[in-house]
């Protein structure tokens, strides 16, 4: 698998896809000990597949992109607010990746740019997203997502959510950033805009963002300090462990 620098490509999976025995069989070595003890530690099997799945994603997807590194022998460092990279000694032509899961999905992004961020969320749980707005999103946000109908503000709610949640991740930083220190404005029906508070001493020209077409249940959110330089967002579906698939990416709304 190639990818340019100026192309942005996302690696997908749906749990149902997967058996969870099989899976621990043939996979369950690829996990560190620390995500093994972490992986033992749940008491229940949907959040160990959860876990074991988006490992095997993100290991799976790398290898795609250097063959000679098997999934189970990547490693990794953190950064001081846990956000995982390749180590320095496996990565001389620089990848970067962002995972996030929700629901039944699990969603990678990979990159040359350094600080990419994804987030994805099952969108159709109930929500008092007034409350919960209030007290994460900025007063701009808040009033606009109030100006709509109530059968909209659910949808909403997750759109800024999502896009708030790629941009931390992005950053490196997560929660660390308090959410309401930007803003995210709906230009139109098919544009974005990102302000920043003084507070988070930001400059807009150097991001682009995008939501993304993840289905009626989910709401999907890229971020990158890019400065316009991505051309494509290209996509592949993880199915089983031998078969992957490309599939259609669909962009919504984009700064």
């Amino acid at each position: 698998m190639q990818i340019a620098d100026a192309e942005i490509h996302l690696w997908q999976l749906e749990q149902s896809d997967f058996d969870l025995p099989a899976v621990q069989a043939e996979c369950l070595s690829w996990l560190t000990d620390i995500e093994l003890q972490r992986y033992q530690r749940y008491q229940f099997d949907r959040h160990r597949k959860q876990l074991l799945l988006g490992r095997i994603l993100m290991r799976a997807a790398l290898s795609s992109y250097n063959n000679a590194i098997a999934p189970a022998h990547w490693t990794f460092t953190q950064n001081e607010y846990g956000k995982p990279a390749i180590c320095a000694a496996q990565n001389s032509e620089p990848l970067y990746f962002n995972l996030s899961h929700s629901g039944q999905r699990a969603v990678l992004a990979v990159s040359r740019l350094e600080d990419i961020g994804i987030d994805i969320e099952f969108a159709k749980k109930a929500r008092r997203v007034e409350a919960i707005a209030q007290r994460f999103f900025s007063a701009t946000e808040v009033a606009q997502m109030l100006t709509l109908p109530k059968a909209l503000q659910l949808d909403r709610f997750y759109e800024l959510w999502t896009l708030k949640e790629a941009y931390i991740k992005a950053c490196g930083m997560g929660l660390a950033i308090p959410l309401q220190h930007f803003s995210y404005g709906f230009e139109g029906e098919d544009s974005l805009t990102i302000e920043f508070d003084v507070r988070r001493e930001d400059s807009t020209s150097a991001w682009q963002v995008w939501q993304l077409d993840a289905g009626t249940d989910y709401k999907l959110a890229i971020a990158a300090r890019a400065e316009g330089s991505v051309q494509k967002i290209s996509s592949w579906q993880f199915s089983s462990l031998d078969r992957i698939a490309e599939r259609e990416t669909t962009v919504l709304r984009s700064k």
